[in-house]
């Protein structure tokens, strides 16, 4: 079966939730809170402002992959006059 890419949606939030927590613990994070609903509204708000996108890849209804990246625009400095 072709991998197929598709966008998150509100669908997939919660497995996409899951997977980003599994994420930190292996990347050795501590856990001293449950992080769940801070990611949700976040992902919530800047996926309908645009500032967040992510792309999943399916194998069958199986999710394979994830992408995701935050858009962010900082102020000029001195050795960036441009932001």
């Amino acid at each position: 079966m072709p991998i197929e890419y598709r966008h998150l949606t509100k669908n997939e939030l919660d497995t996409f939730i899951e997977m980003r927590i599994n994420q930190l613990r292996e990347e050795g994070a501590k856990e001293d809170i449950d992080l769940r609903p801070a990611l949700k509204a976040y992902y919530l708000r800047h996926l309908a402002d645009g500032i967040f996108v992510s792309w999943l890849a399916f194998d069958g209804e199986k999710i394979v992959g994830t992408s995701g990246m935050s858009f962010v625009e900082k102020p000029p400095y001195f050795a960036c006059p441009s932001g």
